[in-house]
């Protein structure tokens, strides 16, 4: 039973990284029409929260490490709206 929900668990994290790119592109678009013209949101990064707790999940405190974030950003520049 144990050796069937990690092979599921693995297959849906292979899924969901080929999905990625394609939903964080719409995100970003969505947050970038959102920011608008005045200019009252000051957006670092956009991503979904599955992808957010993945990377929080994969690298316990990642998100909150300046480094990893820098990281993160430098190679996923779909996510960037700096």
């Amino acid at each position: 039973m144990a050796e069937r929900v990690a092979r599921h668990n693995e297959d849906e994290a292979r899924r969901e990284k080929h999905e990625y790119r394609d939903k964080a592109r719409k995100l970003r678009k969505t947050a970038e029409e959102m920011r608008g013209g005045k200019g009252l949101l000051r957006l670092e990064s956009v991503m979904d929260a599955r992808t957010y707790f993945r990377h929080e999940q994969q690298n316990p405190g990642s998100m909150s490490d300046e480094s990893y974030r820098r990281e993160l950003l430098r190679d996923n520049p779909e996510i960037d709206c700096r």
